[in-house]
């Protein structure tokens, strides 16, 4: 049968369509209607499902402010995509508002939590651990949270992680397990780590519960906020097995990296492998007991922080040698009236600019000068007594024991559990995940995701935070059930550039769609007939396979 092609259109959907299609395998439509959509009253014109994946597209793909999205979906096919009856002109960003009103109060970390459970069920993934952190997001506008709001964050001052003190901010909180974000939650710009540590032991169990985690096989793991007495003996009291970094200035701390620097030679390496190659480490391991609480401690050395540290105590070294020829300007031309008074400078530069000198030993000389008498000699021959004038030097040598002492400290660092059991080696492992967590930080604050938010309810920011971290979640799901099924079939896809991967990024398998096309045949009385312009490749196929998305996902269109 011939065709009009005045009515036939072509529409490259494929990265939006992915997109899509993890959303409605995990439910995040179905979970968000059921929250938002009133048993009473008209239903919505576009459903909060649909929109929330309008908008979860856009992240993904070209943010674009919510009053630019009618021009991001001019030249789409909407009911094609989000598989629903759509027009352009109902795309306003008054909805979308609403929307973020409404998601908002219905709660989000809630309808987040419900997403995840879905995922670790529908993928069968074991959580045995997960890691926790804490991100900040500079914003940039003035904002108020308004009076009597009940549950919404505050965008204000805080610490800030990004080096901007001088900026408003948001913080996220972030809990992964595998590489998947399994737990977050969008704090005040004011919250601190240690608090919202033990606001998420507080709730660990609901998580747990959540996930389907048996609690005898889990470990809660996270950076040094965690370790505090209050957070100790809180997970005592859930029996919640921890793995967390002992601070630095913690007595304990200091004392076993003094005895791992002191024993290097005499320890065993540790290789532990990762997907960036080998690291080494040398370790020792004792039992120990902090304010009443019985803990496994570990102090690592790394070998491969050995050539960072060393660049940076060179950098320190360099800089206190800047300092102490400016301290020796200031001191050699100074003339002092007598022995005493340098030597109470050399007091004073001992009991004060000595305690910033850490890798140089300073040695000072009081050099005496004989005070020229002015004018002619006496005419009775009888010469004054001699006076005299005195200076202080000030010398300084690096002091090599120091510095490599230094080098070797700033390689070392004290991990510790609570759980007694636990081998030192098997603790490191483990607390070595938890660079998983920073990789997501790195997505969440990179340019090609979300690189600023447009709105200046805190509300609102809030629930577009969650539904960004909805993204985050689908896409890590994604990234860990295709490498685990290449891994099970011993399988490889072609990435972006033609690359042959094994273990493709998020980034990668999202790209991997860019040239999905679909033909559409526009009628003017009839529904619209749609099919792929041109077939998908072995490599989409599988992917989609492993994430049990039908392949008919971009042509279905609101059948």
């Amino acid at each position: 049968m011939m065709v009009d092609p005045n009515i036939v259109e072509t529409y490259t959907v494929g990265k939006e369509g992915f997109i899509v299609a993890l959303c409605e395998a995990l439910g995040v439509p179905e979970f968000i209607n059921a929250a938002l959509i009133s048993d009473t009253g008209r239903p919505p014109e576009v459903s909060y499902g649909a929109l929330a994946m309008m908008m979860m597209v856009n992240m993904c793909h070209d943010h674009r402010p919510m009053y630019k999205l009618d021009e991001y979906y001019k030249h789409t096919d909407l009911e094609g995509l989000f598989h629903c009856p759509i027009s352009l002109d109902q795309i306003n960003d008054d909805r979308f508002g609403g929307f973020l009103d409404l998601f908002q109060g219905a709660g989000c970390r809630k309808i987040f939590s419900q997403i995840a459970a879905k995922a670790v069920i529908l993928y069968g993934i074991q959580v045995k651990n997960i890691n926790f952190d804490t991100t900040a997001k500079v914003m940039w506008g003035n904002y108020e949270t308004p009076e009597g709001a009940v549950g919404a964050i505050e965008i204000n001052f805080g610490h800030s992680k990004d080096k901007r003190p001088d900026k408003n901010q948001i913080k996220y909180g972030i809990g992964c397990a595998n590489g998947i974000v399994v737990d977050a939650v969008v704090l005040s710009g004011n919250k601190d780590d240690k608090t919202y540590n033990t606001d998420t032991l507080t709730k660990i169990d609901e998580t747990l519960i959540n996930l389907d985690v048996n609690k005898n096989d889990f470990y809660y793991i996270a950076d040094s906020a965690l370790f505090s007495d209050t957070n100790l003996k809180l997970a005592a009291e859930k029996n919640i097995k921890l793995i967390t970094r002992m601070p630095d200035n913690v007595i304990l701390a200091q004392e076993s990296i003094n005895e791992i620097v002191n024993t290097l030679p005499e320890l065993t390496p540790i290789i532990i492998e990762n997907a960036h190659g080998v690291s080494r480490y040398k370790i020792i391991e004792k039992n120990c007991n902090y304010q009443g609480s019985e803990l496994k401690l570990t102090a690592c050395y790394s070998e491969t922080l050995k050539s960072t540290k060393e660049k940076t105590i060179l950098k320190a070294v360099e800089k206190e040698v800047t300092n102490i020829a400016k301290l020796a300007k200031s001191i050699n031309t100074r003339e002092f009236a007598c022995i005493e008074d340098a030597q109470m400078e050399i007091d004073k530069i001992v009991s004060k600019d000595m305690k910033k000198i850490h890798y140089h030993d300073l040695s000072f000389n009081i050099r005496t000068e004989e005070r020229r008498r002015r004018g002619r000699p006496s005419n009775n021959g009888v010469e004054p007594l001699p006076t005299y004038r005195y200076f202080l030097e000030v010398q300084s040598t690096p002091n090599d024991a120091l510095i490599e002492k230094a080098v070797l400290e700033g390689c070392c660092f004290v991990i510790c559990s609570n759980d007694i059991n636990l081998s030192g080696e098997g603790m490191l492992r483990e607390y070595k995940t938890q660079d998983s967590v920073e990789k997501k930080f790195q997505q969440l604050k990179s340019p090609q995701f979300v690189n600023a938010i447009y709105l200046e309810s805190p509300e609102r920011i809030e629930a577009f935070s969650y539904l960004m971290l909805i993204c985050m979640l689908i896409l890590s799901v994604a990234e860990h059930v295709v490498r685990r099924g290449l891994s099970k079939d011993n399988e490889q896809v072609i990435g972006p550039g033609k690359i042959k991967m094994k273990r493709p990024t998020q980034r990668a398998i999202y790209e991997m769609f860019f040239d999905v096309h679909v033909r559409v045949i526009c009628y003017p009385d009839k529904p619209w007939e749609r099919s792929f312009a041109s077939p998908l490749n072995e490599s989409l196929k599988k992917i989609l396979k492993y994430l049990q998305i039908p392949e008919n996902t971009f042509i279905k269109g609101a059948s």
